[in-house]
């Protein structure tokens, strides 16, 4: 009887010990500000908090490793029970994941200076200006380029981008979703009004984790669920308002 009952009890513990506590999950990210980015050697941002709130909901913990946007894809697909965030929903990307999510939205446009007299209300529009400044790879590189920009003024990072622009040295500037680019302006220290956001974005969708797709879906399943519980959650309505000031 009581071997019985201990046999029973070591069942019941293992079937409640949730799938991921005993196969551990990688999680990688890029840097992308306010979303995910490194700042004094710990990773920050919207997802990132968000992604934390879904581990503790799920009791679990997992290292977050970063790296630049290029390399975290590459590390990504050659992965194995690997989550990577935050990933936008393209059909060329679609079949070649899991998806988890959505953990928010974005859209990214264009922006001119202050006082510019173009008038960009549409892509045929952006297109015509003599140049854009926009980074050199990535998911709007490449829709611009998919797009037939021949006007593209490349540069690595936000910041130049954001300071060509400032300085007249090109006619539009795309990189960041509004809130990203509230946050390259306070780097640059620059009042956020010293551009203006256009009415014309390249990239409007719902953003994601991704899984490689070794995960099963019961696990999956298991992670959209302690998400579903998280976004009713006061404390993500607290995240969520802090970057959307």
């Amino acid at each position: 009887m009581i071997l019985r009952f201990i046999l029973a009890s070591t069942f019941l513990i293992s079937f409640q010990r949730p799938l991921y506590a005993r196969s551990p999950i990688d999680f990688i990210t890029e840097n992308w500000p306010p979303y995910n980015y490194e700042e004094d050697n710990k990773i920050k941002g919207y997802s990132a908090e968000v992604i934390r709130l879904v581990m503790k909901e799920l009791k679990t913990e997992a290292k977050i490793k970063i790296y630049p946007s290029n390399r975290a894809k590459q590390v990504l697909d050659n992965s194995k029970r690997s989550m990577f965030f935050s990933f936008i929903k393209t059909p060329q990307r679609e079949n070649k994941y899991k998806w988890i999510g959505p953990i928010g939205k974005q859209h990214i446009p264009f922006y001119k200076r202050k006082g510019s007299t173009l008038k960009i209300e549409s892509i045929e529009d952006a297109k015509k200006v003599h140049s854009i400044c926009c980074r050199n790879s990535g998911l709007v590189y490449t829709a611009l380029k998919n797009l037939g920009f021949n006007n593209l003024d490349t540069s690595k990072n936000a910041i130049n981008i954001y300071s060509k622009a400032l300085m007249g040295r090109c006619d539009l500037a795309i990189s960041d979703t509004p809130i990203g680019y509230s946050y390259w302006m306070d780097k640059l220290k620059q009042p956020h009004d010293n551009l203006e956001k256009t009415p014309v974005n390249v990239s409007d969708s719902d953003i994601y984790i991704v899984a490689t797709k070794d995960i099963p879906d019961s696990e999956i399943k298991v992670w959209q669920e302690a998400l579903d519980k998280v976004l009713l959650s006061e404390t993500f309505f607290k995240i969520k308002e802090k970057y959307e000031q």
